[in-house]
């Protein structure tokens, strides 16, 4: 017995000197074959998935007539029973045993059989079967040995097929990482679908890849990107939803293999060269936009693992897919945003140029009307009554109101053509001049004008003139909503790199939502502004395309019933300058 576990010790080391499942396997068997000189040795693997033990190694006098890969059902046969219950057994005369089965009519007889099975915990992971040709060759003694080893091996086995799940996960994780850096090298959908379809190609080692993509509106898989796949069979690939394997899969949402398609009835065939394929759903926001196939020219061709990773491999390729998706929209709308653009752009120039020369063609008949008034005014034709002189004053009045609103006009035409070559500018004495001017306008409607200027602050770099608009438009819009008895401050102080004027009053006030749009040209608060206080609307506008000419900025800050308070700045002259 010292000598039998001797040798079983030496056969177990051996066993566990290497990680490799097929060499822990082939080792055992030939070790033990020529230790103890049985006349067969062969080590059976439990496949849970098919209910089968399935010969993996065997040594003997039995290798030429038994190949590995042979299968036995769960339950039938020595071995059977025993990866069933998980018991020894020994039969010392087969010839006298029902469950003794042998596995091919070319093996030769035996006389005694010796069965043990590899346990880890619970579970029986394989079996250990040696045979001899004389009946009652076997005692309690191999029995004992033989269930020692099975329990080495069966911790090597175990060792072995962690080692090589781990050595897996690392290499799926590896070929995962590798498609998500080529998937996200572009964003052009085409692009991304290639990069898919042959990097998997590549990564599972198929013969086939393929991505077919659902059409919502007609409920159509077409394939839309391939590798290892003939032109002709992806022209004329075409399922509905529940048609065929990619249609079911993409109907159902859940993955599907068939291992071998000529055992499925009705299936499809688009490629007589495929054997089998695996096939999974391309998911994104829970919706199933399309599949992701590989296919073989060998039956049973893809494992457990492959559909883990093709289906990890799917979930990465739809959000791909669909980023693309989203990019091409982006920039579809891009394109169409820039065209948009342009149309307004040109609609914009027609526009200015109809109001030019529009405004252009005004000019001349008011000048004509002007200066005909005028000499009615002054007698030139003729005496006037009191009435006809007062009718002819509503007329130059009402013609000087159009003259302005034309030259207003003209000006936001030609208001950028500004020289650039902007002289120092005292803000303070434009202010003064801008009061002075509106002072009679202001007394006539009970109004009080403040003026905070304080002496001594530098100057501006600008135009005096254009300057001297912008401080009285923005009086004029004080005066006009302004109630009787209200006042009106004027404030210009240092701001840094500017300065900055105030413009406030206690009027009517602006609401928050409109406080940008007032500086568009024609645009007023309501309608009834233009009904009740007059003027087109330009005023502002004016004033904003002067400030930004300038170099600074306009904004306004109000609220309803409270008045406003309007703020420009102007860089100072010595800024300018440096």
């Amino acid at each position: 017995m010292s000598i039998q576990l001797a040798l079983i010790n030496q056969v177990a080391r051996q066993a566990t000197a290497t990680l490799n499942l097929s060499e822990i396997l082939d080792t055992t068997a030939v070790a033990m074959q020529r230790s103890f000189a049985y006349f067969s040795v062969a080590l059976f693997l439990t496949d849970k998935a098919s209910q089968e033990v399935v010969l993996r190694s065997i040594a003997g006098g039995q290798r030429h007539a038994v190949q590995p890969g042979y299968r036995q059902a769960i339950g039938e046969g020595i071995v059977g029973w025993v990866a069933q219950t998980g018991q020894t057994l020994l039969v010392n005369d087969v010839a006298h045993e029902p469950r003794y089965r042998p596995c091919s009519p070319d093996v030769k007889p035996v006389g005694a059989e010796l069965a043990v099975p590899m346990r880890r915990g619970d579970e029986v992971i394989g079996v250990l079967d040696i045979q001899a040709l004389e009946p009652g060759a076997f005692d309690q003694e191999d029995t004992s040995a033989l269930e020692a080893l099975a329990d080495q091996l069966a911790i090597a086995i175990d060792n072995a097929r962690l080692y090589q799940e781990t050595k897996l996960r690392l290499a799926e994780v590896s070929a995962l990482y590798e498609l998500a850096r080529q998937m996200n090298t572009s964003l052009n959908i085409q692009e991304v679908l290639d990069s898919i379809v042959w990097s998997l190609k590549q990564t599972v080692g198929c013969r086939g890849c393929s991505i077919a993509l659902l059409d919502p509106v007609d409920n159509v898989l077409e394939i839309h990107a391939a590798a290892g796949i003939q032109e002709k069979w992806k022209r004329e690939f075409e399922l509905r939803l529940g048609e065929g394997v990619a249609g079911h899969v993409a109907l159902e949402g859940k993955p599907m293999y068939v291992p071998d398609v000529l055992k499925l009835d009705n299936f499809i065939f688009f490629d007589p060269s495929v054997r089998s394929l695996l096939t999974v759903p391309l998911y994104t926001q829970q919706q199933v936009i399309g599949t992701l196939t590989v296919d073989s020219e060998r039956a049973n061709a893809f494992s457990e693992a492959d559909e883990r990773l093709l289906t990890i491999a799917a979930a990465q390729a739809a959000i791909a897919i669909e980023n693309a998706r989203l990019y091409a929209n982006l920039e579809q709308r891009a394109r169409n945003l820039a065209e948009a653009y342009a149309e307004l752009k040109e609609a914009d120039r027609l526009k200015d140029e109809v109001v030019q020369n529009v405004s252009h063609e005004l000019r001349t008949p008011l000048t004509f009307v002007k200066g005909y008034v005028e000499l009615l005014l002054e007698g030139n034709a003729g005496p006037l009554t009191e009435e006809q002189k007062k009718y002819l004053k509503i007329v130059a009045e009402k013609t000087d109101v159009v003259t302005d609103l034309v030259s207003s006009i003209m000006f936001l035409q030609q208001v950028d053509r500004v020289p650039g070559n902007k002289a120092s500018v005292s803000l303070t004495r434009v202010a003064r001049r801008a009061l002075r001017g509106c002072a009679a306008t202001a007394e006539k409607a009970g109004l009080r004008l403040v003026e905070n200027l304080p002496d001594g602050l530098p100057p501006v770099a600008g135009d005096e003139g254009r300057l001297l608009q912008v401080f009285d438009n923005l009086l004029s819009n004080a005066i006009k909503f302004s109630p009787n008895g209200g006042q009106i401050t004027v404030t210009v102080k240092d701001a840094g790199q500017m300065e900055q004027v105030l413009v406030a009053d206690r009027g009517i006030g602006i609401p928050k939502d409109q406080q940008e749009r007032i500086f568009e040209r024609f645009y007023q608060v309501n309608g009834s502004a233009r009904r009740r206080f007059g003027g087109a609307g330009l005023g502002l506008a004016i004033v904003k395309r002067i400030v930004e000419m300038h170099g600074g900025r306009v904004w306004v800050d109000s609220e309803p019933g409270k008045g406003s308070t309007f703020h420009f700045t102007i860089p100072k002259y010595e800024h300018r300058k440096a």
